[in-house]
């Protein structure tokens, strides 16, 4: 065997430990598991899984989001009020000065103020569009948990792939 040989050999050996390790870091993992944790202040305080927050008080509501990635849509969504979810909470971690900060899988944050969560059901954490869940982002989904801010014009709100609550 030559030497052009054995660097052809060496060269696929290498691409392919290459296209295995990219695989690996690219597949959907335990991050983008149907589970919602809350913390206060970095330290977790519960997790609920879907089928925790599916028990709790559920409201339909049609609302249309303006997207500048999607155009506008008009959809059925199904969810849990986050008011709800934060007064099943053990400890007494929501003050009235309280932010709540929504978190996704892509990153995306929105900071409520705990007064606007707590006084109307208009923050909803949905689980549901149209009667299907919503789907994983490796689904190609928005779930499995969005924020809804009924009333709100525009999408700016509407966090997609929700797996965080954190209180501060």
């Amino acid at each position: 065997m030559d030497i052009n040989n054995k660097l052809v050999y060496w060269s696929i050996g290498l691409l392919l430990v290459l296209a295995v390790v990219l695989t690996y870091l690219y597949t959907p993992n335990s991050r983008e598991s149907a589970n919602l944790t809350v913390s206060c202040k970095g330290e977790p305080v519960k997790t609920f899984t879907i089928e925790q927050i599916k028990e709790m008080p559920a409201v339909d509501r049609r609302v249309t989001i303006r997207s500048s990635s999607e155009g506008t849509q008009t959809h059925v969504f199904t969810g849990t009020p986050l008011r709800e979810i934060l007064t099943d909470l053990e400890n007494a971690v929501l003050t009235d000065t309280s932010k709540v900060t929504a978190s996704g899988l892509d990153s995306y944050t929105v900071v409520f103020d705990s007064e606007e969560i707590m006084s109307r059901d208009h923050v909803l954490l949905v689980y549901a569009q149209d009667g299907k869940p919503l789907g994983s982002k490796s689904e190609g989904g928005t779930g499995p948990f969005r924020i809804i801010v009924i009333g709100d014009q525009f999408g700016l709100r509407a966090v997609k792939y929700v797996n965080e609550l954190e209180i501060n």
